[in-house]
């Protein structure tokens, strides 16, 4: 439970601090080029202040952004009411949360690892569905944060994790969307 609320207290204290230029960050540039397959609704987890969720909800689409950051989830709460956005918030510690089966038509995991998340997340999206993932590889560490072996993969390692899936996409490197980074990302469809 102390490592719970140390982190819950990491991210409220991130994004107290945010500015506002920050709390309208851009969608990531996977979720942008995939925009047109996305199947609602869409589940996007560690969403925090909701860049991608606001991004895709402004298509329409309906989302759900889980998060264990309460003033993120504020913030994209009030932003998706002023914007009258369907966007639902939840509060939850997601190595404690459990996912619905088959629920979702798309899943965004953008720049969070959890392994143990992925198993989850391939049983909450429906058959056809999509998942979409994008996270940092080990090389981040040059550059700066994170710097935590734990929140970083392995070149290749993030395929492993959907061999059963039908891979659409993949690339990984030193990619510079929005700013230079290290980044394994793939798109996959469950059968």
């Amino acid at each position: 439970m102390k490592q719970v609320r140390e982190d819950r207290e990491k991210w409220e204290r991130r994004y107290r601090e945010q500015s506002p230029a920050s709390q309208t960050a851009p969608p990531s540039a996977l979720v942008v080029r995939w925009a047109e397959a996305i199947q609602p609704p869409v589940l996007d987890v560690a969403g925090g202040n909701g860049r991608n969720a606001v991004f895709l909800a402004r298509r329409g689409l309906r989302c759900v952004v889980v998060d264990i950051a309460f003033t993120a989830l504020r913030q994209l709460a009030e932003r998706a009411r002023e914007e009258r956005l369907p966007i639902e918030v939840v509060q939850a510690d997601l190595e404690q949360y459990s996912l619905p089966t088959a629920a979702f038509g798309t899943i965004l995991n953008i720049r969070y690892l959890q392994r143990s998340l992925f198993p989850a997340m391939k049983e909450a999206v429906r058959s056809g569905g999509l998942v979409l993932v994008e996270t940092y590889l080990m090389d981040q560490q040059a550059l700066g944060h994170p710097r935590n072996p734990n929140h970083l993969l392995q070149r290749g390692e993030l395929r492993g994790y959907f061999e059963d899936f039908l891979v659409l996409e993949e690339e990984e490197g030193l990619l510079d969307d929005n700013g230079p980074a290290y980044l394994a990302r793939l798109v996959a469809q469950r059968p």
